[in-house]
Order: C-alpha cells, then structure tokens, then sequence
C-alpha cells in the first residue's frame, strides 16, 4: 500500500498501512522534521489491528500528532512555588528601590 504523508505544524508524519499475517491492518509511522528524521518506524505491536486500511491509516496519524504534541508541543510546567519566588524577588526590589519607578 502507498505511504500517506501528512503534515502537522512542522512535522512530516508518513503511515503505510499494511496487513499483517492473520489479515488485519496495521500502521507503520515515521516523523520527520525538515530533513531530520525524528521516529524511522513506530516500533510495531500486536494491538491495535484494525478492519480496514483506512482505520489503520487513521490511528497511525494520530498517534504521530500525539508522539509530537507529548514530545515537541508540550507547554513547559509552570510551578506555584517559582512562580510564588518570582513575585517575592519583584515586591522585595520594588521595596528596596523606595518606590522610584514612575509610571508615565
């Protein structure tokens, strides 16, 4: 079967559905990033096996946008204690400057 690519922000995610030898379809998927290949083939398991070439299709994009949202497109933690430290440094040095800062 023919390779579908398709593209997701800056990534390339290409699938080629195939059947495996008890007759159900699989997904291999690869993830490249301009010219750096980042996955070369999803490692592949005896789950899940679809019915179709389309569902297999499906579930190998898919899980290329969650292998790329989880490892590219996660949003870094944001901490209450640093967060907390950030705003005590910044009311400390405002006090410490006596309250100088003018606003215009």
């Amino acid at each position: 079967m023919p390779a579908r690519t398709v593209s997701y922000g800056e990534f390339e995610i290409a699938v080629h559905p195939e059947r495996n030898q008890l007759g159900a379809w699989i997904a291999s998927v690869s993830v490249s990033h301009g010219a750096r290949t980042i996955i070369d083939v999803r490692p592949k398991t005896v789950q899940p096996e679809w019915l179709t070439e389309e569902e297999a299709a499906r579930d190998g994009v898919e899980w290329g946008r969650r292998f790329i949202d989880q490892e590219f497109n996660t949003p870094e933690s944001r901490s209450w204690v640093a967060e907390r430290s950030h705003a005590e440094r910044w009311f400390r040095d405002a006090e410490e400057s006596g309250g100088s800062e003018t606003s215009a």
